[in-house]
C-alpha cells in the first residue's frame, strides 16, 4: 500500500509539475508574441484540465484575445468563466489583472484601475505579492495610471514591476523588456533623455531574442519615434514611425490597431512641422483602422478626431473643427449622442478622462475662436462657457480620484489652462451684456479655482475626519502611515545611491499601497467621512463679501500667462470691481527688479520698477483700513506692502517714498476658499504662547548662531506673564515640538533658522536642537504632521515664505505646510534679516496684540512694521517688508 501511495503522490506531484510547466509555456508563447501558437496551446489545455487549472488556462486564452484586439471574445470569457467564491486569491488575482488588462483596451480606466488594485491586493494577500504575476499586475497598473494623467503613480508601480522582475528573470528577457519599455512610455513627456535610454534597452533585448522584423521590434521603435520627437528630431522620428507601421503592415494585412498608433504618431510628428496636409492623410488612415478594430466609440478614435479638428481650428475652418470635436465626444462617452455643437456629454460616465478633458477644451477654443474671428455671436462664447464648466466638473472628479499629490499637481497645471479660458471667457461676455454682475461671477470663480485646491481639500479631508467620528487609534494609525511616506520622499529628495534609491522606492511603493488601503476602508466604514470629505464646494462671491468687514478689502490677482493679462478682482462688502491690464513684456522682471532693488539697498533700481509695477498692481484699488490680498504665480512671493503710493518725492531715498504700509494694514491669503474655511475655525486651546530659540546650531548644519533670538523670546515672554512657555537653547528640541504639546497654545512662536528647497519641497526645513531620537531638522513632510491648534504661528527665520512654485496650487513650502498642520494664520518672511531688528519687530508685533485685545494682526504687524520704519537704521523696507502675514 505504502508503494501504491507513493506512486500516486509523485504522479500527482509529476501532473502538477507538467501542469505549471504547461502554464509557462503559454506564458513564453504570449511574451515572444506568438499569439496563434499560445492561443492553440491555451485551448488545448483547457480541453484537459478542470477546477482552477483551467481558470487559469482561460484567463491566459482572454489575455491573448485582448492582445489580438479581440475584445468581444475575451469578454465573453471573462464573465462568462466568472471564478466563484471559493477560488484561491492568487488564481482570482491574476483573473482580476487580465480583468483591468481588458478595461484598459476598452478605455475605462475607472473598471481598469479598480480591477488592478484589487488585483494587487489579493496578491498581497496571497503573499504572492514579489510573483512575476504580480509584476504584470504591477505593470498593467502602471499603464491605467499613466492613460489617465497621473504621472507619480504610474512610475511608481512601473518601478516595482521592474525590480521584482530584476530579482527573478535574467536581463535579456522578454519582460525585463517590457519593463524598460513601460518606463519609457513613462517618462516620455517629462524626461525624453531618459526614456530613450529605456527604450534602447528594450530594442537591444528585443533583436537579441527576435531579430529585425518582430511584433516587439515594432513597439520598440514606435516608442524611440516618441521620444524623438519629444526632443524635436523629427527625421528620426519618422524614421522610427514608419519603420512600426511597415512591421505592423507586414504582421496584420487587413489592419491591426498597433498600426494605427503608428500612424497617429506620423500625422502629429508632420503636424509639429507645419504639414498640415500630410499629418491630415495620417490621421485619416489612423481612424478607419481603429473604427474598424473598435467600432465607433473608443477613446483611441476620439483622440484621432481631437487632431483632425486641432488642423481644422489652425486652418480657420471652425465648423469643420466642433464637428470633430462632438464625433470625439460621443466615441469617448458610452451614453452619449448628440451631434449638436450646444450639447456636453456628462461628465459621470466616460472611457478617458484626460481625452475627454482635451476634447471640452477644445471644443471651448474653438467657438471662442469663432466669436472673435468669424461671427461675433454672443451665442458662441456662451457656449465656450458652458464647456469650461463641464471641463472644470470633470477636473474635480478627477483630482477627488487620486490619492497621490504630486499627480494632483500635476493636474493642477493642467487645469490652469482650463481657468484661465474661463477667466477669460466669462470676462469678455461681462464687458457684452447689460447686466455684467454673474459673469464676473463666473470669472471670479474660474481665478479661485486655479488657486490652492489640493491645499484646500488636503485641509477638507482633515476636517472631515475630525467631524466624522473616526475613532482616536485609527487618526493614530493615520498619523504613522503619513509619518512613513514624508520620510520615504524625504529621503529619496536627497537623491541617494543607486541601490538605497531602489529600496527607498520599493518601501514608497508599499508605503503608499498601505495608505491608499486605509484611506478605503475609512471611505467605506465611516460615510459621513466620505461625504464630509468629497461635498466641497468652491466659495461664492456672496459668501467672500460676507465675511468682510466695512473697511475691508480683498484684492484676488489671476495672472493669465498665455494671454499676457493680469485680471484683478477688486471685493468690498457692497461690490466687485473687475480690471483687466496687459501684462508689460518684462514683467517677470519688474518683479524680481521690485524684490532686489530692496534687498540688495539699491533705492534707484527700486523707484524704476516700483512705480509702474505699483500702477499695474493696485489699479483700482480702493484705500481702506485692511487690505487681504490673494496672489497669483510670481506675485506669491511679492511684498505688497512696498508698493509705492502717491507722488514720487523729489529725493529718491527709501525713507522718501509714501507705501502702501503706511495706508492700509495688509495680510496675504491662499485662497478665498482657504479664506472662508479659516474663518469658521477659532482656537480653543487653553495656554498663551509658546517660545522657541535653539540659539546656537551644530556644525554639520553650517549656520550661523543667533544669540539675539534668546533676548527676542524672552522680551515676547514678559508680555503674556507666568502661563508663557519658553524653550531655550537644547530645550527648542525636535522632541518637543513633535510631542503634541504645542496643540495647547494659541501662538506659536520659532525664533530660528528655517531652509526652503525650492527644487524639493520635501527638504524644505525649520532647524531645532537634536535628540537622541531626533536629528533637529523638522522637514516640511512632518510639519504637515502636526496637530496643531493655534490662531497664530510666527516663523521668524530666514526665507520661510518661499517655495518650489507650482502652476495652479501656488509656492509649496513652509507656510502651506503650517496651514495643514493646523495654524489659522503665520508669519513668514522673504529673506534672511539680521535677527537684532527682528527681535525689536517681532516683540512690537505682540505687544500690540497683547495691549489691544480686539486688534487683528494684520493691523499689529502694520503698526509694528510703521515703529521699525520710524528707527532712521531701519527705515529701508529691507528690514521690515519681508515679514508678511498669511491669514486673518
Amino acid at each position: 500500500m505504502k508503494s501504491l501511495a507513493t506512486a500516486l503522490i509523485l504522479l500527482l506531484l509529476a501532473w502538477k509539475v507538467e501542469a505549471q510547466h504547461s502554464v509557462a509555456h503559454v506564458d513564453s508563447l504570449i511574451s515572444t508574441g506568438d499569439l496563434e501558437a499560445a492561443s492553440l496551446a491555451a485551448s488545448e489545455a483547457i480541453a484537459r484540465t478542470e477546477g482552477e487549472l483551467q481558470l487559469r488556462y482561460y484567463n491566459k486564452q482572454a489575455e491573448i484575445f485582448i492582445q489580438q484586439g479581440k475584445l468581444p471574445l475575451a469578454e465573453q470569457i471573462l464573465i462568462g468563466r466568472m471564478p466563484v467564491a471559493e477560488t484561491s486569491k492568487s488564481v482570482l488575482a491574476e483573473w482580476k489583472t487580465t480583468v483591468g488588462f481588458f478595461y484598459l483596451n476598452r478605455a475605462r480606466n475607472d473598471m481598469a484601475l479598480e480591477n488592478l488594485q484589487q488585483a494587487l491586493q489579493l496578491f498581497h494577500d496571497a503573499g504572492k505579492d514579489k510573483s512575476l504575476e504580480a509584476a504584470r499586475c504591477l505593470s498593467t497598473l502602471s499603464f491605467a495610471y499613466l492613460a489617465e494623467g497621473k504621472m507619480a503613480q504610474a512610475e511608481e508601480n512601473g518601478l516595482a514591476a521592474l525590480r521584482i522582475r530584476e530579482q527573478l528573470l535574467p536581463p535579456a528577457s522578454e519582460d525585463m523588456a517590457a519593463s524598460y519599455n513601460d518606463l519609457g512610455l513613462i517618462y516620455g513627456q517629462s524626461n525624453p533623455d531618459k526614456a530613450l535610454e529605456y527604450y534602447d534597452m528594450a530594442m537591444a533585448v528585443y533583436e537579441k531574442l527576435h531579430g529585425k522584423t518582430h511584433r516587439k521590434i515594432a513597439i520598440a521603435y514606435n516608442n524611440i519615434g516618441l521620444a524623438y520627437r519629444n526632443l524635436k528630431l523629427y527625421g528620426d522620428a519618422i524614421n522610427n514611425f514608419e519603420a512600426a507601421e511597415s512591421i505592423w503592415k507586414t504582421l496584420y494585412p487587413n489592419g491591426h490597431p498597433n498600426q494605427a498608433f503608428s500612424l497617429v504618431n506620423l500625422g502629429l510628428t508632420y503636424a509639429q512641422m507645419r504639414n498640415n496636409g500630410a499629418a491630415k492623410d495620417y490621421f485619416t488612415r489612423a481612424l478607419a483602422i481603429y473604427r474598424n478594430a473598435y467600432g465607433e466609440r473608443h477613446s483611441d478614435i476620439a483622440a484621432v478626431l481631437n487632431q483632425l479638428g486641432i488642423l481644422d481650428t489652425n486652418d480657420g475652418a471652425y465648423d469643420a473643427a466642433l464637428a470633430h470635436f462632438q464625433e470625439a465626444l460621443i466615441a469617448n462617452t458610452p451614453s452619449f449622442s448628440s451631434r449638436l455643437s450646444t450639447a456636453n456629454p456628462p461628465i459621470n460616465s466616460y472611457y478617458n478622462a484626460k481625452v475627454l478633458l482635451y476634447s471640452l477644451r477644445l471644443k471651448a477654443e474653438a467657438l471662442e475662436s469663432r466669436h472673435l474671428n468669424k461671427t461675433l455671436r454672443l451665442t458662441d462664447l456662451t457656449m465656450a462657457l458652458s464647456t469650461l464648466q463641464s471641463c472644470d466638473s470633470l477636473i474635480e472628479n478627477i483630482r477627488f480620484g487620486s490619492s497621490n499629490e504630486a499627480d494632483k499637481l500635476e493636474w493642477g497645471a493642467s487645469a490652469s489652462d482650463v481657468y484661465e479660458s474661463g477667466v477669460r471667457v466669462a470676462q469678455a461676455i461681462s464687458e457684452m451684456t447689460i447686466r455684467p454682475r454673474s459673469y464676473e461671477e463666473l470669472a471670479f470663480f474660474f481665478a479661485e479655482k486655479s488657486k490652492s485646491a489640493v491645499l484646500q481639500e488636503s485641509i477638507a479631508d482633515a476636517e472631515a475626519k475630525s467631524y466624522a467620528g473616526i475613532p482616536n487609534e485609527l487618526l493614530e494609525k493615520e498619523k504613522q502611515l503619513k509619518a512613513t511616506l514624508s520620510l520615504l520622499i524625504q529621503q529619496l529628495s536627497q537623491k541617494p545611491a543607486e541601490d538605497r534609491e531602489a529600496a527607498l522606492r520599493q518601501q514608497l511603493f508599499e508605503a503608499t499601497r498601505d495608505y491608499e488601503a486605509f484611506e478605503r476602508n475609512l471611505e467605506a466604514t465611516y460615510p459621513d467621512y466620505y461625504n464630509l470629505k468629497f461635498n466641497r464646494a468652491t466659495p461664492s462671491l456672496d459668501q467672500v463679501q460676507r465675511q468682510l468687514r466695512e473697511g475691508q478689502v480683498l484684492v484676488s490677482y489671476f495672472v493669465a500667462e498665455k494671454s499676457g493679462q493680469l485680471y484683478s478682482f477688486v471685493i468690498t462688502p457692497s461690490r466687485l470691481r473687475l480690471y483687466r491690464s496687459t501684462l508689460p513684456p518684462q514683467f517677470e522682471g519688474l518683479v524680481k527688479g521690485f524684490t532686489n532693488g530692496i534687498y540688495y539697498h539699491a533705492p534707484d533700481v527700486f523707484h524704476d520698477v516700483a512705480r509702474p509695477l505699483s500702477r499695474l498692481l493696485l489699479r483700482g484699488v480702493p484705500k481702506a483700513e485692511e487690505t487681504i490680498i490673494i496672489p497669483a504665480g510670481r506675485l506669491s512671493t511679492l511684498p505688497f506692502e512696498a508698493l509705492i503710493v502717491g507722488k514720487a518725492p523729489k529725493t529718491i531715498a527709501f525713507e522718501s517714498f509714501r507705501y502702501l504700509l503706511q495706508q492700509t494694514a495688509v495680510s496675504y491669503e491662499f485662497s478665498a476658499g482657504l479664506l472662508l474655511q479659516k474663518s469658521a475655525q477659532r482656537s480653543g486651546a487653553s495656554k498663551p504662547i509658546f517660545l522657541c530659540a535653539p540659539i546656537t546650531f551644530p556644525e554639520k548644519d553650517n549656520l550661523a548662531d543667533l544669540p539675539a533670538t534668546q533676548q527676542e523670546v524672552k522680551s515676547i515672554s514678559s508680555l503674556f506673564g507666568k502661563e508663557s512657555f519658553v524653550a531655550l537653547g537644547p530645550q527648542a528640541n525636535e522632541s518637543l515640538v513633535k510631542s503634541g504639546a504645542l496643540s495647547d497654545y494659541r501662538y506659536l512662536h520659532f525664533a530660528t533658522h528655517g531652509i526652503v528647497d525650492e527644487e524639493s519641497p520635501a527638504l524644505s526645513r525649520i532647524f531645532l536642537q537634536e535628540t537622541d531620537a531626533e536629528d533637529g531638522n523638522i522637514f516640511s513632510g512632518e510639519i504637515f504632521n502636526l496637530k496643531l491648534n493655534a490662531d497664530l504661528a510666527v516663523l521668524s527665520a530666514c526665507e520661510t515664505g518661499l517655495g518650489k512654485y507650482s502652476k495652479g496650487e501656488g509656492v509649496i513650502g513652509l507656510s502651506r505646510a503650517l496651514v495643514y498642520a493646523g495654524a489659522r494664520s503665520i508669519v513668514v518672511s522673504y529673506w534672511r534679516v539680521a535677527d537684532e531688528s527682528t527681535a525689536e519687530l517681532m516683540t512690537e508685533f505682540y505687544r500690540q496684540l497683547v495691549g489691544r485685545p480686539n486688534v487683528s494682526p494684520r493691523v499689529a504687524l502694520q503698526e509694528a512694521k510703521m515703529k521699525l520704519r520710524d528707527q532712521l537704521p531701519y527705515s529701508a523696507p529691507f528690514y521690515w517688508a519681508p515679514f508678511v502675514l498669511i491669514g486673518q
